[in-house]
């Protein structure tokens, strides 16, 4: 069993359990990261919004990183624009990540591989500093 599989499809819920509560969550609980509470933002209303919501969180508490290890940061691109994000997981040798949907009402794993065929592209990965 992998770490990840305990929240598998926990329900999705704006600003309360969405993607980037999962990734804070996840951080703590299964990695003992504390995630600085600036972090826990209310989560903004427009595509624009989150995505300038995502850059700045990026930049404030991470840093790039070209080779992810387990619970590192998948930023993901939707429409072009950085808006999702979650936590990178490598299950059976596959690279994947743990993610809260919207548009699936719960929290999924996707392959990497995966992740244009659903409409969203990797932007890059980071370690939270």
């Amino acid at each position: 069993m992998h770490w990840s599989d305990r929240f598998i499809g926990e329900p999705y819920v704006p600003g309360d359990a969405d993607c980037l509560q999962l990734y804070c969550r996840v951080s703590n609980e299964v990695f003992g990261r504390e995630i600085p509470s600036a972090a826990y933002v209310q989560r903004a209303v427009t595509a624009l919004g989150r995505a300038r919501q995502m850059a700045d969180g990026v930049a404030l508490f991470t840093a790039p990183t070209g080779h992810p290890i387990e619970g590192d940061a998948v930023l993901m691109q939707c429409r072009g624009r950085p808006s999702h994000i979650g936590a990178y997981c490598l299950v059976d040798g596959e690279p994947s990540v743990l993610h809260a949907m919207a548009n699936a009402g719960m929290t999924v794993r996707h392959a990497l591989r995966d992740l244009n065929r659903i409409g969203l592209a990797i932007e890059g990965f980071y370690r939270w500093a």
